[in-house]
């Protein structure tokens, strides 16, 4: 029988690197989001918050595996964020379109 022991062990760290790596991917999105939301017009804005409400929502979703850090809130706070924000931002096109 092969030895799948060594196998497991590499694709929980793999899976580790991997979020880890994925988190900084994040971190620098939100960033980039957060400028371009203070910088830019309506629209711009609009598209920058949104893009930082989906990444703080996958963030938050990602701290919530019980592979990474096991936070219970978290999933339930991700899944608001992410239902909430999106459909903010619909409504908030479709007011913006019909103001002009």
């Amino acid at each position: 029988m092969i030895d799948l022991s060594f196998l497991n062990s590499f694709a929980e760290s793999a899976f580790f690197w991997s979020a880890l790596i994925f988190s900084f991917a994040c971190s620098f999105t939100g960033l980039a989001a957060i400028r371009l939301s203070l910088k830019g017009e309506a629209v711009t804005s609009l598209m920058a918050v949104s893009t930082f409400t989906t990444v703080a929502g996958v963030s938050l979703f990602l701290i919530s595996l019980p592979e990474l850090f096991n936070v219970g809130f978290a999933r339930d706070t991700a899944i608001a964020l992410l239902v909430v924000g999106s459909i903010g931002t619909i409504i908030f096109a479709r007011l913006f379109r019909m103001g002009k």
